[in-house]
């Protein structure tokens, strides 16, 4: 979520979180969890340079990759040859909206985090079938925006690094009084951010923190959103959490900085660890095959990985 330089800042920031929220309890034994098979997509031409910061598909299942460095959004073929390109300052993650435009982040960077700092984090839509999409300003006046989510209300939830959680209406406005109510538990340098349907009274909100004690997730019920809980992936090791994707059977999958691609099940808190040999950013589900995941690193190269079975 950050540039090379930002990282090393970044590292040395320990999130905390209120102690009044719960954590599920200890998984259970469970079967081991088995190899993932990985192949490279496309590799980094200029690493680090080319950092993959976010990624996301379309309508058409098109992916769409963020190059965080480059100040850059493009398309890429199924042979990881670049198709179209979008100018985006900083951008984010990158999102199909329910109006089948493209939705991205601009403005991930720890400069507008500074005491002081101009608002000037904002959210792009595009049309992604163009043959030279041109952006537009869908919302502005944000902190340093990155992870983001639709939800079944339509409205767009965002990760911002400098204000917490918000809530941005279809017309682009900000829903305060909702993000106000997350006040409590949102702690700075949010990061991923997901939607996942899996309560009775409607979807949960799922948001990673850049650094925390314990690597943890908030899980934000988006009708009940002061009522949030906690799940713990890598305590009592430091956990550096980016990206997150939703999985079939109440799963996430959410990449480290430290190289590890950890699914969790969010009902039994049962987790598996896999080691991919760099530091990830974000996981994005294969639209066609949901066991596949596309997963973006910090070098630039893009990687496809096949969960097992469980």
């Amino acid at each position: 979520m950050r540039s090379t330089t930002a990282a090393l800042v970044l590292a040395a920031i320990v999130v905390t979180v209120s102690a009044t929220l719960s954590t599920p309890p200890a998984a259970t034994a469970a079967p081991p969890c088995g190899s993932p098979s990985v192949t490279v997509l496309s590799t980094a031409k200029v690493p680090v340079f080319a950092w993959s910061e976010n990624l996301g598909y379309d309508q058409g299942g098109r992916l769409w990759v963020s190059r965080l460095n480059q100040g850059e959004v493009e398309r890429l073929s199924a042979q990881g040859r670049r198709t179209a390109v979008v100018t985006v300052e900083s951008p984010g993650a990158v999102r199909l909206g329910p109006d089948g435009l493209m939705y991205v982040a601009s403005g991930t960077t720890t400069m507008n985090m500074l005491p002081g700092a101009v608002r000037t984090g904002r959210v792009l839509r595009f049309d992604s079938t163009a043959a030279h999409p041109v952006p537009h300003t869908f919302a502005r006046g944000l902190g340093m925006p990155n992870g983001m989510a639709f939800g079944a209300d339509r409205a767009l939830y965002v990760a911002d690094g400098a204000l917490g959680v918000l809530r941005i209406r279809p017309n682009g406005s900000v829903d305060r009084a909702w993000s106000a109510q997350t006040a409590s538990a949102i702690a700075p340098l949010t990061n991923g951010l997901i939607v996942d349907g899996i309560t009775a009274d409607g979807n949960d909100l799922y948001v990673t923190f850049i650094a925390s004690r314990t690597g943890r997730v908030l899980r934000i019920p988006i009708h009940h959103p002061a009522a949030a809980s906690t799940l713990d992936l890598t305590g009592p090791r430091p956990g550096f959490l980016d990206d997150l994707a939703t999985l079939p059977q109440h799963r996430l999958a959410v990449a480290t900085a430290t190289g590890q691609l950890i699914t969790v099940d969010t009902k039994t808190g049962r987790t598996c660890s896999y080691d991919l040999g760099q530091p990830l950013t974000a996981a994005a589900v294969d639209p066609v095959d949901s066991a596949r995941l596309t997963i973006g690193t910090e070098s630039g190269d893009l990687l496809s990985l096949r969960l097992p079975a469980h």
